[in-house]
């Protein structure tokens, strides 16, 4: 992977179109995971349960696999300005919806079911617009800025996203939760979503790539033979294959942490749902810090090295966790009960290890995606990106199924460090496999130089 020119970024801020997306991208991406999180701590509120978080993730990853393949082929025939616009106005309905839910939130437990009803479905539907406006989002980009700042305008958009994801779970949620509380926070974040359709309504309107529609049964044929072909290409090409498999882990890993943070912070180190973000906010900033350090050094390392390397040390991250989670039930409690002059609790080794759970996740991460965009050819992918998306969520929901039932049977830190042991096993997996391919490589490489005239 290159270095990142930071003067790159200038370049393409100082173009309006592509200026006035990446102002959308950041406080819509800001607003919808405030917004997520605000309903997780909702959900531990009510019932203090994290088999419900672990439903509600669950109404947010379904969309994705139902509609990725299907929103892929309609960005390609509808304006994306269209659907960026239409996308935006439909989370600011969905927004307001959730925010009168949450002000009328029942105090019997009678009519607790129909809450957590409702905040499934808006959950499902808000996952449902996303569908739509992610690829329609990056399929404008190229439209906006020209070839040679495709690279820079990408790594903004990468990098803004993980930012946003911070900004939104990690500083304005919890802090609207203490000024203004949640229902105040939410018309925030309907706001927000104001602000982004306002945004992407500046941009120039473009063409459909393609003009044929959908229609009739041979329509929907070729509509299946693209898929097909998406999910051919994606499966056949081992590299690709393990990439996304391997992107799919880290997507499930940070639903289950998202699943377990409110539980954690309550029921383990004995703080609010909503002080959460207070103990995993390390997690965000090793996932921004590894983001800046191996875009700037990581082609130092092979790709599938490097993402090995990141899955065992989300591994030994997620052990640390769930040891710092078992010492303890109170966040005051000093770890070390032997050593009671050690001022170190078990809220500040839980961010410790956060920290490095989220810098090994986007060094797990990062090399896996470039290895994705880098083996596929421009005709195919957008469908191969699809397959990632519909792939990632398949896997994840098995386990938001189960696991939060179990944590509320055995314990989170017990389940976090089955789910380490597990990750553990992968990552061995895929290390051989790593050295293997290199291997080869190597050996095709050498034979190629020993015997030039043997490939002709």
């Amino acid at each position: 992977m290159e270095s990142i020119n930071p003067t790159g970024y200038t370049v393409v801020l100082k173009n309006r179109n592509f200026l006035a997306l990446w102002i959308a991208q950041v406080v819509s991406n800001t607003a919808l995971t405030g917004s997520f999180f605000l309903q997780l701590v909702l959900i531990e509120q009510v019932t203090g349960s994290s088999a419900h978080l672990g439903a509600v993730i669950v109404a947010f990853s379904l969309p994705a696999v139902l509609l990725s393949a299907l929103a892929g082929m309609i960005v390609d025939r509808v304006s994306k300005k269209s659907i960026l616009v239409w996308s935006n106005a439909l989370r600011v309905i969905t927004g307001i919806a959730l925010a009168l839910l949450a002000a009328t939130l029942p105090g019997n437990k009678a009519s607790e079911g129909y809450f957590l009803i409702g905040i499934y479905i808006l959950v499902f539907i808000a996952s449902a617009i996303g569908q739509f406006f992610a690829p329609a989002e990056g399929a404008t980009i190229p439209l906006l800025v020209r070839s040679e700042n495709l690279l820079p305008a990408n790594s903004l958009f990468t990098l803004t996203f993980t930012a946003s994801q911070i900004l939104g779970m990690i500083i304005l949620a919890p802090l609207g939760v203490k000024t203004i509380g949640i229902v105040g926070s939410l018309w925030i974040a309907s706001a927000m979503y104001v602000v982004a359709t306002i945004c992407v309504g500046l941009i120039p309107r473009d063409r459909p790539a393609r003009t044929n529609g959908l229609d009739g049964v041979s329509a929907v044929r070729r509509a299946w033979n693209e898929i097909r072909e998406g999910w051919h290409f994606a499966i056949t090409h081992r590299a690709i294959f393990v990439a996304l498999l391997q992107l799919a882990l880290a997507s499930t890993l940070t639903m289950v942490m998202a699943q377990f943070a409110p539980g954690y912070a309550k029921r383990v180190l004995g703080l609010n749902p909503e002080d959460a973000t207070y103990v995993f906010w390390p997690a965000g900033v090793g996932m921004l810090g590894a983001s800046i350090l191996v875009g700037r050094y990581g082609h130092r390392v092979p790709r599938e090295i490097l993402a090995s390397m990141g899955m065992v040390g989300t591994a030994v991250g997620l052990m640390g966790l769930a040891w710092a989670g078992s010492g303890s039930t109170l966040a005051g409690k000093p770890l070390f009960v032997g050593y009671p002059e050690l001022i170190i609790t078990a809220t500040v080794l839980v961010m410790f290890f956060a920290l490095i759970v989220g810098a090994m996740m986007s060094t797990m991460m990062i090399p896996a995606q470039v290895v994705v965009q880098e083996r596929s050819n421009d005709a195919v992918r957008g469908r191969v990106l699809a397959v990632q998306f519909t792939l990632s969520n398949a896997i994840a929901i098995p386990p938001m199924l189960f696991i939060g039932n179990l944590a509320d049977i055995y314990g989170i830190p017990r389940i976090t460090f089955a789910v380490a042991i597990l990750v553990v096993l992968l990552a061995a997996l895929n290390l051989g496999w790593a050295i293997m391919t290199l291997r080869t490589a190597r050996m095709r490489h050498a034979q190629h130089f020993s015997n030039p005239d043997s490939t002709q």
